[in-house]
């Protein structure tokens, strides 16, 4: 039931600087884990078809030169005696084409999918035996301290489906205008009243000037991910009640609180007026017009465009409010598990082939930089080998052959580029800092839930998600009041809720063995 956050598939392709986790091939170590992954003489290469949906592409308009692209395919293939095809996505349309290719008989190995829709119908193959025989360093990738995400791709049974792709992240949270606070004189707010007074000396003295100033820019996830924790004894997500039974964070005692606090800020003109009717092209568009003083939201709508800010205006700096803290303690939810990874699809017609490509690219750091930026020294070169820091030459090549983005490269390695300096800091020291967030409820377990179960005995699940979206936003901004929040609780029961609650106990107290 809560707002599944959203992870920003840009951040898994570019590059941050702390070493983690990752045990690379001996130099005599094959990357195949014990059978040659170099070609072998006389023998013909294995094709391997790639959907490239892993997000990299969607994000640039940039197209990759046909010889770059036949360059980095013939380099793979000396190194690996495996010839890559890439499989385009359509921008927008990325999910359909996938659903038209699992279904046909055209070529199609590796992809990007999910538990609920791609394992659930039967898309996907287990990879139990191919990691055995053909996986031995992408098991050895991925740090143990992140082992949920290997156990939410497997089912009861024990069978693995997916490889992993991204741990649980903290991607909401509060930036603040650093400069403007020196401006006014303002401390970096530790509390909700000290925000709140920063908030009004912000609306008040306006620091962007003629009225432009926003005070608080956010929208529904992130005010969820960003603030509601404080409010909460655990952070925004569904959660177990006194009396054992799975409820929406919106039944949580401490959400109404948090509800009247936000109400409380629209009426004063903290939050912008169009909050909730605002997408993330306008966020970034009032970002870079140098009007936001504080964001409540995905951290890369700020990270990702501060540099462009600064073209304009050179002092301009974005922090992040670590030690704010609400009335229970710290205010930013970290994500649950995620359910999506790489997969192979059930109809492959070379699996052997895909996962030794796979386990080539993450057997060694410098073959993932290859099939995500080219050629070393003709598409991308080392600033500094050492600490990994890289710097793009060109932009002939896109990354059309990358079989999987990981998150454990992702935090190896670091693009010479000031444009991407607040997302590698974001990076580097939050969006995985266990110290200053708060998990769900039910966030150890849910990933283990019965996807099937929960569809099928919840036929109105979307539409309690939809009227708890609608009716929230009324209530923050003053469309509904606060007074008929239990008429609104009831309304939700009217609309399924207490069998959603039934359906979710029951699930969490299979996995929990009660």
């Amino acid at each position: 039931m809560s707002h599944k956050i959203v992870r920003s598939t840009l951040v898994l392709g570019l590059a941050f600087s702390t070493i983690v986790g990752c045990t690379p091939a001996k130099e005599n170590e094959s990357a195949t884990g014990g059978e040659s992954a170099g070609p072998q003489a006389g023998k013909k290469a294995e094709k391997v078809y790639v959907y490239a949906n892993f997000g990299n592409l969607g994000n640039t308009s940039v197209t990759t030169k046909p010889e770059a692209l036949q360059e980095v395919q013939a380099y793979i293939k000396e190194k690996t005696g495996i010839e890559v095809i890439p499989i385009i996505p359509p921008k927008g349309s990325e999910a359909d084409k996938l659903n038209i290719l699992l279904g046909s008989n055209e070529p199609l190995d590796i992809f990007s999918g999910t538990m609920a829709t791609h394992q659930l119908k039967g898309a996907a193959r287990p990879l139990n035996d191919l990691l055995d025989k053909y996986g031995a360093n992408v098991k050895k990738l991925w740090p143990m301290d992140w082992k949920a995400s290997w156990d939410a791709l497997t089912t009861q049974d024990g069978k693995i489906w997916a490889i992993p792709a991204v741990p649980p992240v903290a991607g909401n949270t509060v930036l603040v205008r650093e400069d403007w606070l020196k401006k006014l004189n303002l401390p970096m707010p530790k509390t909700i009243d000290e925000m709140e007074n920063v908030l009004k000396e912000l609306k008040d003295k306006d620091p962007a000037g003629n009225g432009q100033t926003i005070p608080l820019l956010t929208d529904l996830p992130g005010l969820y991910g960003s603030l509601a924790a404080g409010y909460m004894n655990v952070g925004y997500g569904n959660w177990v009640d006194k009396d054992g039974k799975v409820k929406p964070p919106q039944l949580n005692p401490g959400f109404k609180d948090f509800l009247a606090k936000m109400a409380d800020w629209y009426k004063k003109g903290y939050l912008y007026k169009e909050a909730f009717s605002t997408d993330r092209t306008r966020q970034i568009e009032l970002v870079k017009q140098n009007r936001v003083a504080v964001g409540a939201l995905w951290n890369t709508t700020i990270t990702a465009n501060e540099y462009l800010l600064r073209q304009n205006i050179p002092e301009a700096k974005y922090t992040v409010a670590a030690d704010l803290q609400g009335p229970l303690g710290h205010v930013t939810t970290i994500g649950g598990v995620g359910t999506g990874g790489i997969m192979i699809n059930k109809n492959a017609q070379n699996a052997e082939a895909a996962m030794k490509y796979i386990n080539w690219v993450q057997s060694d750091l410098e073959n993932y930089l290859t099939v995500f930026f080219g050629i070393q020294g003709k598409h991308w070169k080392y600033v500094n080998k050492e600490k990994h820091i890289i710097e793009a030459i060109n932009t002939d090549y896109m990354g059309e052959l990358v079989p999987g983005l990981s998150f454990a490269y992702t935090v190896q390695f670091q693009k010479n580029d000031p444009s991407f300096g607040p997302q590698f800091d974001y990076i580097q020291n939050y969006i995985t800092n266990l110290k200053r967030v708060k998990p769900a409820g039910t966030a150890e377990v849910d990933y283990r839930f019965d996807a099937k179960t929960l569809q099928q005995n919840i036929p109105t699940s979307g539409d309690i998600s939809r009227m708890m979206d609608q009716e929230i936003i009324k209530f923050i901004t003053g469309a509904r009041p606060l007074s008929d929040y239990d008429k609104f609780v009831e309304e939700l029961n009217k609309a399924g809720l207490d069998k959603w609650i039934e359906t979710y106990t029951a699930e969490y107290n299979r996995v929990k063995g009660k």
